[in-house]
């Protein structure tokens, strides 16, 4: 008999965990600290030893700067993330072409679980990688959808888009979709809205 209570409660116990909601900080962070910079960041791949790609996830800081300057999320389109994409179904190998998809970490896939937080944060808005500050505390943001999207000069605090301080201009503003006449972006001038 003892046996069996036993056998219940270790059972109810695992049916428990299964149903559990994940509490977890969806920060940059958290996300960098405990599950990129451990699991991407090995020597051979995204540290800064190796770079692969351009991409550096060893501190939150080389994070933020591999997710703004490279686009590794889209807060418009969360699923179609470059981030997103490399950690499910992957993408045509830029160094061995023809070679297929390569999802990563090339190993072993990433626990579910951690891909289901790294998709809830950029659903969220992705916060610490928002923005990349130039010189003066600026950087780049966009809102809107993909085929109307609106660039911002904001204020960047800690990666964080904290306050527009001018919306660049639209080709037409009551055109559909709507088209920038100028973007805002870390390629094309961080923190200045510059001609398209």
């Amino acid at each position: 008999m003892k046996r069996l209570v036993l056998i219940a409660a270790l059972l109810g116990s695992a049916a428990g965990a299964c149903g559990v909601t994940d509490d977890r900080p969806r920060t940059l962070e958290y996300i960098t600290q405990t599950v990129l910079a451990p699991t991407c960041a090995a020597a051979q791949c995204y540290s800064a030893f190796k770079m692969e790609v351009g991409d550096q996830f060893d501190t939150v800081e080389a994070t933020r700067r591999s997710m703004v300057v490279n686009g590794l999320v889209s807060t418009l389109e969360p699923t179609a993330s470059v981030l997103y994409g490399s950690i499910t179904v992957g993408y045509p190998s830029i160094l061995n072409p023809g070679s297929g998809n390569v999802r990563m970490p090339f190993d072993a896939p990433m626990p579910d679980a951690d891909v289901a937080l790294i998709l809830r944060w950029i659903e969220d808005g992705a916060p610490g990688a928002q923005c990349l500050p130039n010189a003066q505390g600026n950087g780049c943001f966009v809102t809107g959808t993909r085929g109307a999207a609106v660039y911002h000069v904001v204020q960047c605090v800690d990666g964080n888009a904290v306050k527009v301080i001018q919306d660049c201009p639209l080709a037409d503003p009551t055109a559909t979709p709507k088209k920038p006449q100028s973007i805002c972006s870390i390629t094309t001038g961080n923190g200045q809205c510059t001609a398209q």
